[in-house]
């Protein structure tokens, strides 16, 4: 790990020493046959034809951080130290035929498995509709989830894109999310009515999250589906669904979104994790899995460096004639399977304010209801408290920030309370 850190920290030292000039160059402007162009905070563009345009972007991102943790429960007081690379990411985007096909690699040094990322999509000649193949971000999850980490306003550590402690997020994503990205096949449309914009998405992929080369029998298939809607507009670039508004938008913008799941036979505790759901069988004595189901709503409204952003979460399981044991002596109830599913509902508050000057300020609450409130129960009662400052520098391609977040856990076997502070920097070239 130290020397994958001195690797990506020389890296990101040479890139973002490169010459000014560089920053004020469009990636998409040049008059001749070929470019490279580095963008800082975006990366290296190379540019390839005038008629019919050939683009690579190569970036990445590199962010060490400390983290201190205090645990405390049944009067006892836990604490751990510990130094971290949260994000360690090398990305190649390409673009082709003037934009109608692209594709991307992503890869992740934070773990074992460096693949992160790996699709190819085709852009219909409007913009308006786009087919993507491969594994990348799900469309079904709540707003925040659908933006890279590199934008999260609260740096912590993560592996291989999962957040260790829930501290990125929260506790709705931590409870019923884990892992942003799947594998499968995705559509996505976008119109206008009047100025509204209308964005719908459907998706058929694997549920196995990032393990989309499971080697996990009887596996189902997970169902997702979107729509947003922002009824003033589009919002620059990806604010939409980024949770400070870095981009400092010069007009009041509103986001409204509804998304839902459904993972047959989910092998998961959220329809979509490498973890395993086991202990499951049907009629005949075999292993099988109950059916998962999530809806999702969120807002998001932005204007002038404030933001404020809420979402909802509701999980349910569904299973017939399922027992817990091959010689069906034990039928599984719904209350039963909550000690395999995470089920229950979650909301999450947040509001946060960019300076023009690159401070900012962000405060967040999350409520996780269980839906059984027993003991085996995987969702716990909890409430999440959250705040940090951040200051950005060289067009966002520098973060620095401090935050902080206490965890209030109850359940019948009593209270657990948690103290996670992090101190974090991240480099993005």
């Amino acid at each position: 790990m130290i020397k994958k850190a001195s690797l990506f920290l020389i890296i990101a030292i040479v890139a973002l020493s490169g010459p000014i000039r560089a920053q004020v160059k469009s990636a998409d402007s040049t008059g001749v046959d070929s470019s490279i162009i580095y963008t800082t905070g975006e990366g290296l563009y190379v540019n390839f034809g005038t008629k019919t345009k050939f683009q690579l972007n190569l970036n990445g991102i590199l962010s060490p951080g400390f983290q201190f943790r205090s645990y405390k429960a049944s009067g006892e007081v836990t604490k751990e130290n510990q130094m971290s690379i949260n994000l360690a990411r090398l990305n190649m985007n390409f673009s082709a035929f003037n934009g109608l096909m692209t594709a991307a690699v992503k890869a992740d040094f934070t773990g074992t498995s460096p693949l992160l990322e790996a699709w190819v999509a085709y852009n219909s000649k409007n913009g308006h509709n786009r087919i993507t193949f491969g594994q990348r971000k799900g469309i079904s999850n709540n707003r925040l989830a659908l933006a890279d980490e590199k934008f999260a306003s609260f740096m912590a550590p993560t592996l291989n894109g999962l957040s260790n402690d829930g501290s990125i997020y929260g506790g709705l994503m931590q409870n019923f999310v884990v892992t942003t990205r799947e594998g499968g096949l995705f559509y996505e449309s976008n119109f206008s009515l009047g100025q509204t914009r209308v964005y719908g998405a459907a998706s058929v992929t694997s549920g196995q999250g990032q393990s989309i080369n499971s080697t996990q029998t009887n596996l189902g298939l997970k169902y997702g589906a979107r729509i947003d809607i922002m009824p003033m507009g589009d919002f620059i670039k990806n604010n939409a669904f980024i949770s400070q508004d870095i981009y400092f938008e010069q007009k009041p913008k509103l986001g409204i979104g509804v998304a839902g799941s459904y993972t047959a036979k989910a092998t998961t505790p959220v329809g979509a994790s490498s973890e395993n759901a086991s202990g499951i069988y049907n009629e005949d004595g075999d292993p099988t899995n109950a059916d998962y189901k999530k809806l999702v709503a969120d807002l998001i409204f932005k204007y002038r460096g404030f933001a404020f952003v809420t979402e909802y979460t509701d999980a349910t399981v569904y299973g017939k004639n399922i027992y817990s044991d091959a010689a069906l002596t034990k039928q599984l109830t719904p209350e039963a399977l909550s000690a395999k599913y995470s089920i229950g509902n979650a909301f999450n508050v947040q509001t946060s304010y960019v300076w023009k000057n690159g401070w900012a300020i962000e405060g967040r609450y999350s409520n996780v209801t269980p839906e059984f409130n027993v003991d085996e129960s995987i969702a716990k009662k909890q409430n999440w408290y959250s705040g940090g400052f951040n200051k950005y520098f060289m067009n966002y391609a520098i973060k620095t920030g401090i935050n902080t977040t206490y965890i209030d856990e109850s359940d019948i076997a009593g209270n657990k309370h948690t103290w996670i502070t992090n101190i974090a920097i991240q480099l993005s070239f």
